[in-house]
């Protein structure tokens, strides 16, 4: 996944931020619990406004996260 992560940053730049955060850190809870974590990877995308566009779990396409990123963007 770090290869589509890695491209989708890249063609974000500057109007996405992109944060991996370690599972195994307690202070990471408060995120896991607002997001729901449930497993590894989990991907979530939040618009501007903190809505929830998306989350997604497992492996994903390039095309279904820049979807989903899109549809963030695309949220007044």
């Amino acid at each position: 996944m770090k290869p589509v992560v890695n491209r989708l940053s890249e063609e974000y730049r500057g109007r996405v931020d992109f944060l991996a955060v370690d599972v195994t850190l307690q202070d990471s809870k408060p995120l896991m619990d607002k997001y729901r974590y449930v497993g590894r990877p989990q991907f979530v995308v939040v618009a501007r406004d903190g809505t929830v566009i998306a989350s997604r779990n497992g492996i994903q396409s390039y095309e279904r996260l820049k979807a989903d990123i899109e549809a963030a963007l695309a949220k007044p």
